[in-house]
């Protein structure tokens, strides 16, 4: 049987509990498992328990991991290095160690610093969420068909890698594996720049001596592009933190866009502004068209190779007279 732990088990980490849990087991890539899950919160330990993300609630961080096989680091990313450094001394030897951070190339370089050699660790970010929070918001389905990303550290085993392939297989989700550094220049643009921008709509149209006028004249457009701004101002800021270059560079073309934008309205260009909202309209039909979570070549490898798992326990896949993988 395999020991899980979720080190943090708000909406992110009680999903993929609920996600393991739910898995047939004899369908399951991992087979037998147990789920134990550790957070700061009592009250969120409790709750993700109440609503079957885990089958036993750990006191201590200690107690959490003691038989853990696989520890998913599910915290804030802020917390992620001081969450190492406490679980470097208490992890089994051969234990691997992934994370669900938004950020990547930080998260690496903290784990080379402060996990132990004896350990492997894989960086993974499931490319899914809501903005809401908290195990309330937990779904088994959340990461059916995401993406997910995994960046293995540089000397990280085979054993370790197909571990957490095998989980990201069991919740549904697609493996995509990704440099660290492009990984948080990508996900800057496409993942963090959006929040940014909706927070930065809300902030400034709710700063207007007539918000309260216009509150009553916002309608779905304006919810659809402040959604993200419901999301939690600490995971946005720990992002903002953690991100800082990729990121900055993302805003800094956004502001000349629309300096040039504003440019165009302030002079009636016409021609200008159809040419930009044609552009923008087919360029995110083409993306919607092509399946946006459907990675480059996928369709065409799907169709060439059986990627199924053998069904035994996943310990046992590797040992003496076990077969591997389908070839």
């Amino acid at each position: 049987m395999i020991h899980i732990a979720i080190i943090g088990v708000g909406l992110i980490g009680a999903s993929l509990g609920m996600a393991l849990r739910s898995a047939p087991e004899r369908e399951s890539p991992l087979g037998a498992l147990t789920v134990t899950g550790f957070d700061s919160d009592p009250r969120t330990l409790a709750e993700a328990r109440g609503r079957l993300a885990i089958d036993r609630e750990a006191r201590t961080l200690a107690d959490a991991v003691r038989d853990a096989h696989l520890v998913i680091v599910a915290t804030p990313v802020q917390a992620i290095r001081q969450v190492f450094a406490d679980l470097a001394p208490l992890l089994l030897p051969g234990a691997t160690v992934t994370d669900v951070a938004s950020t990547k190339a930080q998260v690496l370089a903290w784990a080379r610093e402060l996990l132990p050699t004896t350990v492997d660790f894989i960086g993974g970010h499931p490319m899914a969420g809501s903005e809401r929070s908290g195990p309330a918001a937990a779904a088994p389905d959340l990461f059916r068909n995401a993406i997910y990303c995994l960046s293995p550290q540089e000397n990280a085993r085979e054993t370790a890698v197909r571990l957490v392939e095998a989980m990201v297989e069991q919740i549904g989700a697609k493996l995509y594996y990704i440099d660290p550094v492009e990984h948080d220049a990508y996900v800057a643009g496409v993942s963090h720049l959006p929040f940014m921008l909706s927070t930065a709509l809300m902030d400034v149209v709710s700063r207007s001596p007539g918000w309260r006028e216009m509150a009553p004249l916002a309608a779905t457009g304006f919810r659809d592009v402040t959604r993200l701004a419901s999301g939690s101002a600490e995971m946005h800021r720990d992002i903002c933190l953690t991100n800082r270059e990729a990121l900055a560079r993302w805003l800094d073309e956004m502001a000349r866009r629309l300096t040039e934008l504003r440019d165009q309205v302030a002079a009636g260009d016409s021609e200008g502004l159809l040419e930009w909202f044609r552009h923008a309209q087919d360029v995110r039909d083409q993306w919607l068209a092509e399946r946006p979570h459907m990675r480059p070549g996928e369709q065409e490898f799907n169709a060439m190779i059986d990627m199924a798992y053998d069904r035994p326990g996943l310990l046992g896949r590797w040992g003496p007279g076990s077969r591997q993988r389908k070839q």
